[in-house]
């Protein structure tokens, strides 16, 4: 069994993770801040532009599993880099698109391998290195890159051309693949790999009922989050007006900012907690009141302040998310990387299917215009899913907050 341990090359492998992350959310995120310019130069309808959005997670949903399964008998290294490499096909396809619709969206879905291998091996990497309290604070900084790439990605795109967009994604993932090649490295005690057969390995995992629970989880809060970083520009000028752009393209990064901050400093506090069931459930309200009342509001400062309030309660949830696999007191460090990647198969599927084949239609039912009551209608769907993700935390058990007391259990198990 893994103690809790300090290991010198953490941080830089923690860096590593960071870098490979906010390099992808820019690529993923940044048609957001460019929305009506990119729905304008494909001719595409919200709708259809939010299937631009999602397209990516498709690939995780498709190849998460396979790609946690791999790691877990090859090393993460090896696993990661191809990825990204494919990754870099896609986002070079997407800036040769021109104005078709078609190639745009086949071409997001190959930049999706990079988040089908990083999503799915995270949680194992981090665990490895943070074998302690520490677990949380590095899952934090890891997922503060998400709301930080998100941050960058939505004030560049609302002021640059979509040309300018597609070739800087370019140079954000050729810089991934760079850092990861200089920063990462393996673990001084070596990879955990399993023994078992693919079979034996695979049905381990597939029939813990507690990795469906947390699987189950994340397919709707992360999907929810797709919501947000689609809309919330396109709904902020909505509602403010031509004039507002600019505003709106300011509160998008102030709150992605505030999450970014807020998932690393709020995870810390987290762990003080026995466990971890209250503390989110008091997140998740939080979050949907605010982002559920944002767009119902007269445009102006209060504007700021809800949104800051969002991103305040919304941060923490994304780390613990992640940090949920290596929370399981059912599951083998060995198999991290299985759960990690049937976690992010429904993580990505979320991410895929809720904002624009669950979320975007029934707002489209209720407005088939597209004017603001058609963003006012999304982000009263997040406030209910939040509402619903406080019921999922049911169908697992009421984890650990903290890999150090996960640890401390397992210790006296053993010596019982």
């Amino acid at each position: 069994m893994q103690e809790e341990k300090l290991y010198p090359r953490r941080w830089g492998i923690l860096a590593a993770l960071f870098l490979a992350l906010l390099f992808l959310q820019i690529t993923f995120i940044i048609p957001g801040g460019a929305a009506l310019a990119v729905m304008t130069q494909y001719q595409i309808s919200p709708v259809l532009f939010g299937m631009v959005m999602s397209v990516p997670y498709l690939s995780g949903i498709l190849f998460g599993v396979f790609s946690g399964t791999l790691a877990d008998r090859i090393g993460v290294r090896r696993v990661i880099l191809v990825g990204y490499a494919l990754a870099l096909i896609g986002v070079i396809w997407r800036a040769l698109s021109g104005d078709s619709f078609i190639m745009l969206f086949l071409s997001s879905f190959v930049m999706g391998f990079a988040t089908a291998v990083l999503n799915a091996n995270s949680a194992k990497i981090i665990r490895r290195w943070f074998p302690g309290k520490s677990t949380n604070v590095a899952m934090g900084v890891y997922v503060a890159a998400a709301s930080l790439g998100a941050g960058i990605a939505l004030n560049v795109g609302a002021r640059s051309s979509v040309e300018f967009c597609w070739w800087l994604s370019v140079g954000c993932i050729a810089a991934a693949i760079v850092f990861w090649f200089l920063l990462y490295r393996e673990h001084p005690e070596g990879d955990l790999k399993v023994k078992e057969n693919i079979k034996e390995h695979l049905g381990v995992v597939l029939k813990n009922k507690h990795v469906w629970g947390i699987s189950a989880f994340a397919f709707l809060f992360m999907g929810l989050t797709v919501v947000g970083t689609s809309y919330m520009v396109a709904g902020l000028t909505t509602l403010g007006g031509p004039e507002a752009a600019g505003d709106a393209a300011n509160i998008s990064t102030m709150n992605t900012l505030v999450v970014c901050v807020s998932s690393i400093f709020l995870p810390a506090l987290i762990a003080r907690f026995s466990r971890l069931r209250l503390p989110l459930t008091v997140l998740l309200i939080g979050s949907g009141i605010f982002y559920g009342i944002s767009l119902f509001i007269p445009f102006g400062p209060l504007t700021y302040l809800v949104f800051i309030f969002a991103g305040i309660f919304l941060g923490p949830i994304m780390a613990m998310v992640k940090a949920m696999p290596a929370l399981l007191p059912s599951v083998k460090q060995e198999h991290l990387g299985a759960v990690g990647g049937v976690q992010s198969m429904f993580q990505n599927f979320g991410m895929f299917l809720v904002s624009s084949y669950i979320a975007a239609p029934i707002a489209a039912m209720i407005d088939p215009t597209s004017t603001l009551l058609f963003y006012q209608a999304l982000f009263a769907i997040f406030a209910i899913g939040c509402v619903i993700c406080v019921i999922l935390l049911f169908t697992f058990p009421n984890l650990r907050t903290n890999v150090a007391d996960l640890i401390k259990d397992k210790q006296q198990e053993a010596g019982k």
